[in-house]
């Protein structure tokens, strides 16, 4: 006997029709959701490629010796899609010129790049072969702020005189530096007057390196005294074995070395100056300074 199940008339496998799909689709929210899927892929793509999101300014802000030009060059960010600038990237660029201290940068919508800088100041001028560099008040170099003069002849150098009252912040006093220094005044601004003739021979300086900080200080303290000094101070020199020195008078030279007991070392200078004690040359480095 045959099997009654084999009887059995096939059930239908008929697929539903396209309208009840779609009823189907719009009740469980699908088909809104591949609406809204497509039309953020096209945005998304539109503003990728779109010419609109291209960073087109660079904004610099507490900037004094960096122009917005340099800030920008630094950032090197002109003309990229703005989506893909990392903020990371762009302050670490930027941080590469000796003159930033710290700097924080952010993307505006949809073409500008926001850079802030906290810049370093020019303090001394450090003056070497005949080029003036302006340098900070930890000693970095910052930059070139003076060239050699085309006549490398020049006069004798003028003598510290303070001309008005001497702050916590601020120097007043005539400038004292060899005609080398003209070519400052088109150059930074600097903080103070502060200036030291590096004597150091076949030395070579460039922006980002550092010079002795501790020649800073003392010539910061000696030109905030230099009034106390009975004959004029003309200069004051730095040489990498010496130290610090400072030329009084009609070219003495008293070597200062380092700054640790400074007091006493122009106490020393003062009364021989004042007693009238002839010498060319006096080294204050040791307990018991000698001269010749």
């Amino acid at each position: 006997m045959g099997n009654v199940a084999d009887k059995r008339p096939q059930a239908s496998q008929a697929r539903p029709g396209f309208r009840r799909v779609l009823q189907w689709s719009v009740r469980s929210g699908k088909l809104f959701a591949l609406v809204v899927l497509g039309v953020t892929g096209w945005l998304l793509y539109d503003a990728i490629t779109s010419d609109q999101y291209v960073v087109r300014t660079v904004r610099a802000e507490g900037t004094l010796a960096l122009t917005p030009d340099d800030v920008q060059a630094l950032a090197d960010v002109d003309g990229d899609p703005i989506w893909f600038v990392r903020d990371a990237e762009v302050e670490e660029r930027v941080r590469q010129s000796p003159y930033v201290e710290g700097v924080r940068a952010r993307v505006e919508l949809p073409d500008t790049v926001v850079v802030e800088v906290k810049e370093r100041r020019p303090d001394v001028r450090w003056v070497h072969a005949g080029v003036t560099y302006a340098v900070a008040w930890d000693g970095l170099v910052l930059a070139v702020a003076g060239e050699p003069p085309a006549n490398p002849a020049a006069p004798a150098t003028q003598p510290i005189t303070v001309e008005g009252a001497i702050g916590p912040l601020t120097i007043t006093q005539t400038e004292t530096i060899s005609p080398t220094q003209a070519a400052d005044l088109r150059g930074p601004v600097f903080v103070s007057s502060v200036a030291i003739m590096d004597t150091t021979p076949n030395r070579q300086l460039k922006p980002g390196e550092r010079v002795d900080p501790d020649a800073l200080e003392i010539a910061r303290r000696v030109t905030l005294r230099a009034a106390e000094l009975p004959a004029p101070l003309q200069r004051i020199e730095w040489d990498a074995g010496l130290g610090v020195s400072l030329i009084v008078g009609d070219t003495k030279q008293a070597v200062i070395g380092k700054s640790e007991r400074l007091d006493e070392k122009l106490a020393i200078l003062v009364a021989l100056l004042r007693d009238g004690t002839p010498f060319t040359y006096l080294d204050l480095r040791p307990t018991t300074p000698y001269y010749r």
